[in-house]
């Protein structure tokens, strides 16, 4: 059961992120809040694999500077148009990782962090696939509402509408 709710919590945030896509525009690409802060198109283009990138750290362990610069490249030919197919894309992924553990390793299984600190998978699901997906959808719309898009509101921020 823990297993599933996890597994909602994540596409959850891909739906929310999915319903603010039609809401982003060609001129709020190049927003961005501060320097040394990601800029829109920065944002979306980390959403595009950070669902994912974690969950492959803690089931295959196969991420190395090689296979990060992959996933840099991949990140910087995202487009508005195709967001929403890579968001669809990267939930199929976690799906996958999914089904490389059972409910009993989300209690019991240890997983190292890129940082070293060590977690129970279960823990480490919450504290990194599905916060940095909450976090950095939400800096999304920041972004969006602070660029003037004004179009948005707090219900796409947390209410699925469709």
């Amino acid at each position: 059961m823990y297993k599933q709710h996890l597994l909602q919590n994540i596409e959850r945030e891909y739906i929310l992120l999915k319903q603010i896509i039609p809401l982003i525009e060609e001129k709020d690409l190049s927003y961005r809040q501060s320097e040394k802060v990601r800029s829109t198109l920065e944002l979306m283009q980390y959403l595009s694999t950070i669902g994912t990138t974690m969950l492959r750290w803690f089931m295959l362990n196969d991420l190395t500077k090689e296979e990060f610069a992959k996933l840099k490249a991949y990140r910087e030919t995202l487009t508005i148009a195709d967001f929403s197919e890579r968001l669809d894309k990267q939930f199929e992924e976690v799906k996958r990782y999914f089904g490389m553990f059972s409910e009993e390793d989300l209690y019991t299984k240890e997983v190292e962090l890129p940082s070293k600190e060590k977690m129970i998978l279960g823990i480490a699901i919450i504290n990194c696939p599905i916060k940095w997906l909450a976090t950095y959808r939400m800096q999304l719309f920041f972004n969006l509402k602070a660029s003037g898009n004004h179009a948005i509101s707090t219900k796409e921020a947390w209410t699925i509408t469709a």
